[in-house]
Order: C-alpha cells, then structure tokens, then sequence
C-alpha cells in the first residue's frame, strides 16, 4: 500500500512538470514572467486577505459541522489545522494530503476519527454545493440577456450549465433518494467495481447529518464562495486582466471541482491547462491564463507558510511549558 501510494506521488509529480514544461512552451515562457512583473500588487495583496478570509469562514463551517455531530472542537483550533492543512498540501503531492492532515490531528485531540472524516468531506461537499448554486443563479442571469452577460463558447457554456445543475441534483438525490443503493439492489456485481465503497462513505456522510446543519453549512458556503469570486477577480486584475466579476461566478464551480481533482502534484499543470480552457476563448492571452493559475497556487502556498509558521510557534510553546515540570522533576 505505502509502495503504491508513493508510485503515485512519482507519477503526480511527473505529470505536473511535463504539463507545466508543454504548456508553459506553448505560452511563452518570457510572457509568463513579463505579466507577472508587471504585477499590480495591491490587488494581489487584496486576493490574499481575501484567502485567509476564506480559510475562517471555511473552519466555522466546519465548526458547524462538528458540533451538529456532539463533537466539541474550539473554531481556533480549527483554524489553526486549516493553515496546518495547507502547509501539508505544500508537500503532498495528493491535494486532498490537507485533509488527512486535518482528520489525524483532529481525531488525536478529541479520539474520534470517524467524526473527523465525515465532517471533512462534508465540508467539501457544501462547499462545492454553494459554488454550484452560485454558478447557477450566474447562468439564469447570462441566460436572460442581460447587460452583464457574459458571451460563453458552445463548450463553456455547456461545462458550467452542466455542473451548477448537476451538483446540486446529485446531492440532493443522495440525500432524499439514496441512487446507491437502488443501483445496488437490481444490479449487485457494481458493488465490485473499485472504489464502491468510497462511494458509500459519501452517502453515509451526506444523509447523517441533520437538515437543519446542512443548512447552517450552505448558508455559510455564500459568503465562501461569494468572497472566492472576488479573489479571482482580483487576481485578474492584479495581472491586467480585464474581465467582468460575472465571468468568475460562472467558472467558480469548475476551478473548486479542478482544485479537487488528485490527478496531479497540488493540481500544477492540471489547472493550469483548465485555466486556457476557460478563458482564452473570452480572449485572455495564454501567458496570462496560465499566470492567473500559477498565482492563485502562490496564494495556497503562502498559507501554508502561515501554517508552517503556527506549527513552529505551537511547538515552541509546548517545549516551553514543559520545561519547568522536567527541570522539576530533575531537582527533585
């Protein structure tokens, strides 16, 4: 199991270079670097505040999650394992590592590992049900013409109508209709298939939580994602991309599902090839497409950073609480 699992990371971080090298050749790699150093950084700046704003309202949504299932944990320290998480991501080439990171640490604080997976992935889940739901307001809105719309691509357009529809049918099948099991029932060799059993974890997670916390989760997801929005706004802008805010409410859905997807090392090469797919033909030059990918990443990397640093500061507070009982027990 450790074998495969550290084949994979290999192969994850293979990918990612020969993405990056293909696509970054095909930009220009002189372009790249001109558009970042014609960087306006007090946009840039605002991004980030933006995404350490994000990491509190994701870590109360967790904290509503948690406490809907009797568990205790305080929103600091849920804070706290968010920077954490990311400071793995910055080394774990799975981008779900974070997460794992999070379910150990909380499952050594309070002894309930079950709970602290759940509640991860049901985190996730909200999340990307908000996204999708904005996105779908978003394509009501482009659809009926208004002086916002934004001209989507035949491709586009059915990639964003196909998610902000489908997230929410498929949760809210799961969560009233269990398909699973259904499925299961007429034909039992799907139970066979790899992987079937994540795929009963995740209906086992949707339907245990309580309506009224899910709720409480999705209404916290609107600001999340709202906020989210404007962050990539604002790193277009930082790069001299002009592009109205409406174009980011309509992809949001599509880059939360690409930061998702494990295929590669933290999603290096993947999201950037998804970054020209969605918006070179709104006409974004390559270099910039490539550069706004590249500068959100820097934006998850400096949080980690911020974690690294917490994970520093804790521990050298621990050793120095522990100090006085050995110096203690030493004179004794």
């Amino acid at each position: 199991m450790l074998k495969n699992k550290k084949v994979r990371g290999i192969l994850q971080i293979l990918l990612s270079l020969v993405l990056l090298t293909w696509l970054v050749s095909r930009a220009g790699l002189d372009e790249i670097v001109q558009t970042f150093a014609n960087l306006h950084w007090g946009w840039y700046l605002f991004a980030f505040s933006l995404f350490v704003l994000n990491v509190f309202i994701r870590a109360y949504r967790w904290y509503l999650l948690l406490h809907s299932l009797n568990e205790r944990p305080t929103f600091r320290h849920l804070v706290y394992l968010y920077f954490v998480g990311f400071f793995a991501n910055n080394f774990i080439p799975s981008g779900f590592g974070g997460d794992v990171v999070k379910v150990v640490n909380l499952r050594r604080a309070y002894g309930r590992g079950t709970e602290a997976l759940s509640s991860v992935l049901m985190d996730r889940l909200t999340g990307l049900l908000g996204s999708a739901l904005i996105a779908l307001i978003a394509l009501i809105w482009n659809s009926l013409g208004h002086v916002t719309a934004v001209d989507l691509p035949p491709a586009l357009w059915t990639a964003v109508a196909l998610l902000s529809l489908g997230i929410p049918t498929a949760f809210l099948l799961i969560r009233w209709g269990n398909p699973l099991a259904f499925i299961a029932k007429r034909w039992p060799k799907i139970q066979r298939l790899p992987k079937y059993d994540k795929l009963e974890q995740l209906v086992e997670t949707v339907n245990r939580y309580p309506a009224r916390a899910l709720t409480s989760s999705l209404l916290t997801s609107l600001p999340f994602t709202l906020s989210l929005i404007i962050l990539q706004y604002s790193i277009a802008r930082a790069l001299s991309v002009e592009l109205s805010i409406f174009t980011f409410a309509l992809f949001v859905p599509i880059i939360s599902i690409i930061n998702l997807l494990p295929l590669s090392f933290n999603g290096l090469g993947v999201r950037e090839g998804a970054y020209q797919f969605l918006f070179v033909p709104l006409g974004v030059a390559d270099a910039s497409a490539i550069a706004m990918s590249l500068a959100f990443y820097f934006l998850r990397f400096s949080s980690g950073l911020i974690g690294g640093l917490l994970i520093a500061i804790r521990s050298a507070a621990d050793f120095i609480q522990s100090s006085p009982a050995k110096n203690l027990q030493i004179g004794d």
